[in-house]
């Protein structure tokens, strides 16, 4: 780690500030930042030109602490004379006068917004940490008391709140900053020249302290997708570390200490700031995202979608050095793409030809299941499994990339078998991988059961797969790159595309019930950039809903020709002309209300025995029903196809949690656990509920109380 050279020039510089750069963040608009200094302002920053876009007057002291909610609506901002300002985050204009948070001379370390925006928690050295309504702005609840400085608090992604746990910090030094992995399986910890992980399913520490800086470190903050880490320090430098494997991959050299560190939205970006006034604004290494492919020049078309681009780029590689094993195999995934399977093999076997290699072997398994040859697949799968190093992560990586290929030469059981027999055997090696392939597999299982009309099985697929919580980030796309790479996956807008599949399957099920209440769950689940743009799908999805309700009661209902007034068919001939006219007065089901009694009596009516009598002559008054059509209707209702918007990426918002507990006395070796039933009890309708937290004490204390 040592020897890596830091990077000096950074992509681009922001200054204006006066004092030192406390605080820094990005909206979820990826065209905006917002820093806070010393100098007792924020100031709003276009990404795109580098400009300040408004400067924000009203703080009495320097700030210490800001934040911005999950949907960029409202920013919050916390001084060293313990007042909050929230202020709009389109207009960056003051919505409430400063909030004297604390009382005396306490200051404010840290805010976080609850996922759900209705609750702000206010980190602060006066050893407690506070709850404020963004309804109201009033305080909610009691405060949890912590035995230190409260440097920093974070609510956990999850929104559990199984148990709060002390957790000590060995280093016996300041603890400054927190991060949480975006599916909550890891807590990092920054402080004093260290870095700690923790694993909370356990709450026991993973491996060792990272060990890198040389001075104090002040923040800390995670990868969109959860696989990098970033630390910022008093050392001058900026750390980037791999979360897999804790290793330090790049260094960012500014020429002052350091306050603050975040990523752009993309995580293509790093952004960090300190006493020198300035944001320095840098770019993450390629080598911080792919965890197997080395497609360079190649792999930005791969993962647009530009085949032939990408295509054209690595034959021009080929032909400036004929031995490049690499691109060899690199071209035969974009091959494997394009279905030209033959090609794909052939690359794949002059790449092995010229150096045996993981990618070789990987790029032939892959064009061997593409042509069907899945024994053979087997073979080179297990070949490649030999050249591994025998690391674990990138064991189950090429695990699941072979369960993929299988999968897609249609041995679907095989491949699920495996992701499940991985899963057993290491539990604890990126479980999240693991989840987001199952549950894509599981969402095209759902796509070929619809489209063989098998539709309640589709449901039950689709239903499974919006259940799962591995599409819960809408970061994900980041960290799994290489599928999109490999297999051409669309990981960023597959959970707007299951939930509509579900719903569809649930209307072509004939179960507009059920296609409703999912069409709900739906629409309560995205964000309102989705919803605006999959407006026109939601309004003709619930008008097919609406038509197929209307169908069902006119024909169903008690208007139905030849039913009486006890519910009993006298003399039916709604299907006069397929089925016969029986003699025999057959008992009706009462009506009743819902889907379940229409369904009933439609299945009724269709499949009621023709009789051997002749059917007497049709009354003149009674109206001709043709059978033919109202099935042919009913049948193009459940089949009409849907039109998808494209969106940008789904932001399911999180549940709302509640959390009130009291952490008394100071910080120890002891570990306390307090259960929610231990909790003193809180009234629903007169206090807002809140997430779970994790709060960290600082210098005296050396330790860390967590409650997630």
């Amino acid at each position: 780690m040592s020897q890596l050279i830091p990077s000096t020039t950074p992509i681009r510089t922001f200054e204006d500030h006066k004092d030192v750069v406390r605080a820094v963040a990005v909206f979820p608009d990826k065209r905006r930042m917002i820093t806070g200094s010393y100098d007792k302002t924020l100031r709003l920053w276009d990404l795109e030109t580098g400009v300040v876009w408004k400067k924000m007057e009203g703080h009495s002291s320097g700030v210490f602490a800001l934040t911005i909610s999950r949907d960029g609506k409202i920013i919050a901002s916390g001084d060293t004379n313990g007042e909050v300002i929230a202020w709009h985050g389109e207009t960056g204009e003051s919505i409430t006068q400063p909030i004297k948070a604390y009382p005396g001379a306490n200051w404010i370390d840290s805010l976080d917004f609850s996922p759900d925006g209705t609750v702000l928690a206010i980190g602060s050295s006066d050893y407690t940490v506070r709850f404020w309504c963004t309804k109201t702005w009033q305080m909610q609840g009691d405060p949890i008391k912590c035995g230190s400085l409260v440097n920093c608090v974070r609510h956990s992604p999850s929104g559990t709140r199984e148990r709060v746990a002390y957790l000590p910090d060995d280093t016996g030094l300041w603890n400054m900053s927190l991060a949480w992995t975006p599916d909550g399986t890891r807590l990092l910890l920054g402080g004093s020249l260290y870095i700690l992980e923790w694993d909370t399913s356990t709450w026991q520490q993973v491996d060792r302290p990272w060990e890198g800086h040389t001075d104090y470190i002040y923040a800390i903050a995670i990868h969109p997708a959860g696989t990098l880490i970033a630390s910022a320090s008093e050392d001058n430098h900026v750390r980037l570390w791999r979360l897999s494997d804790q290793r330090t991959i790049a260094v960012f050299q500014h020429s002052a200490k350091l306050k603050c560190v975040t990523f752009s939205v993309d995580g293509q970006r790093i952004l960090s700031g300190g006493t020198d006034n300035k944001v320095l604004e840098w770019a993450v290494p390629s080598e911080g995202n792919s965890k197997i492919l080395d497609i360079t020049t190649a792999r930005d078309a791969c993962i647009t979608g530009d085949l032939s681009i990408a295509e054209e780029l690595l034959t021009q590689e080929i032909y400036t050095n004929a031995d490049d094993f690499t691109s060899y195999a690199n071209r035969s995934f974009i091959m494997a793409r394009k279905h030209n399977l033959d090609n794909a093999l052939e690359d794949a076997i002059k790449s092995i030809d010229i150096k045996p290699s993981l990618i070789g072997f990987i790029s032939k398994g892959i064009a061997l299941c593409g042509k069907g040859h899945v024994q053979e697949a087997r073979v080179a799968f297990d070949v490649a499994s030999t050249l591994t190093n025998q690391d674990s992560e990138t064991n189950q990586f090429l695990l699941l990339i072979k369960a993929i290929a299988l999968f897609n030469a249609d041995q679907h059981e095989e491949a699920m078998l495996l992701i499940k027999d991985r899963a057993a055997a290491c539990p604890n090696v990126d479980p999240l991988a693991r989840r987001v392939v199952e549950t894509y597999l599981r969402v095209q299982l759902g796509i070929k059961a619809f489209d063989s009309a098998h539709h309640d099985e589709a449901a039950d697929h689709f239903t499974a797969a919006v259940n799962s919580d591995a599409f819960s980030s809408k970061y994900i796309y980041f960290a799994y790159q290489d599928l999109t790479v490999l297999f051409g996956w669309d990981l960023e807008s597959l959970l707007l595309t299951t939930h509509q599949k579900r719903c569809q399957a649930f209307l072509s099920a004939g179960k507009p019930d059920e296609a409703l209440e999912a069409h709900k769950y739906m629409m309560d689940a995205i964000d309102d950039i989705t919803k605006a743009n999959c407006l026109n799908w939601s309004n003709e999805f619930k008008e097919k809903c609406s038509t197929l309700a209307a169908h069902n009661e006119c024909i169903l209902g008690a208007e139905i020709p030849g039913q009486d007034d006890d519910d009993h068919d006298a003399e039916p001939n709604f299907f006069y002309g397929t089925h016969q006219y029986s003699q025999i007065s057959r008992p009706r089901l009462r009506q009743r209300a819902g889907r379940l009694g229409h369904l009933e009596r439609l299945r009724l009516a269709m499949t009621r025995r023709p009789q051997s009598v002749p059917a007497p002559a049709l009354p003149a008054t009674s109206p001709l029903v043709a059978t033919t059509t109202f099935k042919t209707h009913l049948r193009r209702l459940f089949t009409l196809p849907l039109h998808h918007a494209t969106p940008p990426v789904v932001d399911v918002p999180f549940a709302q949690g509640r959390q009130r507990n009291a952490a008394a006395g100071a910080p120890g070796s002891e570990h306390s656990l307090i259960r929610d039933e231990d909790l003193p009890p809180q009234d629903p309708n007169t206090q807002p509920q809140h997430q779970p937290v994790a709060v960290q004490v600082g210098e005296h204390g050396g330790g860390l109380s967590c409650c997630r």
